[in-house]
């Protein structure tokens, strides 16, 4: 049964000018959206830099934990500091710094995610833990000689039990991890030289993982205290602040003692409500209607201070609910497809993806060989990548809505229209227009007003690498709009990608 798409609502935007330094990703001109390479190698991320990244239009890449950590053969182990030696099982610094230079020359900005509320904790109540540069350290005394810290830079031992109050949730140990004092300038300091030492080697910003257990104020005290964005090879101009993210995430729902805005004024924020809410659409706990006012009517951060994304590695290991509350993943790849490209088509926020690899147990770490080394990423003939790598970044989908977010960049969402439940279309003003059917078994057939001057167009989706080829003809479907704007929207609901994407300059002929 067709359904007859019932709902029409514009929505106005205001012109707001470029913000800069902390809350600018620092894009190179016409790219868009950042990539999280999950625990690639620096050989790896700089070939796909210039190989893909940077010919495909995305903005950024997203490192992980770059310093030296806890070895061993768990994911977590990269969040578990040892020292903040340039040394991790993705290669060594002078690797780092190569990929870097072959980023930037690329055209894709790097932003390291950096640990700097604690340092490693104790395993199986071991004394010594080694770090994956051979750093010895311990625990147990709080005894960290190649940060170097001891235990007058920690807090003093306690639990979170109550998460809900700032002062324990910013002062005890969260999950048993010594956690560092902030308020002491000594360790301010270490960490600042720690982030200056990667601001010289070219990296755009940061992403500060576990910034929900730190004060604000204390953040402050060590951004403010960082380096401008290196000058070397003129990829920055003089005087450019690092972009910052703070990761704020908490099950989707955040912390009723703690709000975003304490942070909103040192830089962008990362939190997982999204992911929840948009995993909760495409598993049918609430209507993809819901999304009609995305953004600060729905209690969300502002879009220019906000990172946005549908999934994370820590998202795609939890189990199928968290409570009553679900997440998507590659494991369902349509449902995830759909929660993609709405992320990309709609205007909210800085659009993050995550690349991901297979896993049986949710703490396995990346593909690694006998001696524990990360195995190298490869792709098949179609470009696609070889499992275990799934390379989420790299799906036909993603490349396209891209494409789509870079052409209607600085334009807004108007003229949204829904059934009520899972349809939807929208414009973004007259540059572009995207139509989704979330349900499985209905089919999506209505006159929608498209924004779009009158004429033919070639969706994005169902087209090929370009959706015009070589003799101007459609590589895809061929979309026609009438002289009032309408066209006839027809999208099965059972097909893989059950949505379409048409850009003003995205003609035949």
């Amino acid at each position: 049964m067709a359904f007859l798409l019932m709902r029409t609502l514009a929505i106005g935007f205001m012109t707001i000018s470029l913000v800069t330094g902390q809350f600018d990703p620092h894009f190179k001109a016409g790219h868009s959206a950042i990539v999280q390479l999950f625990e690639w190698r620096y050989e790896d991320i700089a070939q796909e830099c210039r190989e893909y990244l940077g010919p495909s239009g995305f903005g950024g890449v997203q490192l992980s934990p770059v310093n030296e950590v806890r070895d061993g053969d768990s994911w977590m182990d990269r969040y578990e500091p040892v020292s903040y030696r340039l040394v991790s099982r993705s290669g060594s610094e002078l690797a780092l710094r190569s990929m870097v230079e072959s980023c930037n020359d690329a055209g894709v900005r790097v932003y390291v995610e950096v640990v700097l509320n604690h340092m490693a904790r104790t395993v199986n109540n071991q004394g010594t833990i080694r770090g994956t540069g051979g750093s010895v350290a311990n625990p147990t005394s709080r005894d960290y000689p190649d940060a170097p810290y001891s235990a007058g830079d920690f807090n003093d031992p306690c639990r979170i039990v109550n998460p809900h109050d700032p002062h324990e949730l910013r002062h005890c140990w969260k999950e048993d991890r010594p956690d560092l004092n902030h308020g002491l300038a000594r360790v301010r300091q270490r960490i600042v030289d720690f982030l200056n030492r990667l601001l010289a080697l070219g990296v755009a910003g940061f992403f500060v993982d576990s910034a929900l257990y730190m004060w604000p104020h204390d953040l402050r005290s060590i951004f403010d205290r960082v380096h401008n964005l290196s000058t070397a090879g003129g990829i920055f101009s003089p005087g450019t602040r690092p972009f910052v993210c703070f990761d704020l995430s908490y099950h989707g729902t955040g912390t009723p003692g703690i709000t975003w805005t304490e942070y909103t004024d040192l830089g962008r924020v990362a939190l997982d409500r999204f992911a929840y809410d948009i995993g909760n659409v495409l598993l049918r706990r609430k209507p993809f209607h819901y999304f009609v006012h995305l953004g600060t009517r729905l209690g969300y951060v502002p879009r220019e201070k906000a990172i946005i994304y549908a999934s994370s590695p820590a998202l795609q290991r939890l189990p199928d609910a968290d409570g009553d509350l679900w997440v998507v993943s590659a494991r369902n790849r349509r449902a995830y497809q759909i929660a993609l490209a709405f992320m990309l088509s709609h205007r909210y926020g800085l659009a993050r993806i995550t690349s991901s690899y297979d896993f049986n147990d949710p703490s396995e770490g990346p593909p690694s060989d006998a001696r524990g080394n990360i195995e190298p990423v490869q792709f098949n003939d179609a470009g696609a990548c070889r499992k275990p790598w799934v390379c989420e970044h790299r799906w036909s989908v993603v490349k396209k809505m891209v494409r789509f977010r870079r052409a209607t960049n600085g334009t807004g969402v108007v003229s949204w229209v829904d059934n009520g439940q899972n349809q939807i279309a929208f414009c973004r003003d007259r540059v572009g227009f995207v139509a989704f059917n979330a349900e499985v078994s209905l089919t999506l057939k209505a006159p929608v007003y498209t924004c779009l001057a009158e004429g033919s167009y070639c969706d994005l989706i169902s087209g090929g690498a370009d959706p015009v080829g070589p003799g101007g003809e459609c590589t895809g479907s061929s979309i026609t709009v009438d002289y009032e704007g309408r066209t006839v929207v027809f999208i099965r609901g059972h097909v893989d990608e059950p949505f379409l994407a048409l850009l003003a300059t995205t003609q035949p002929g």
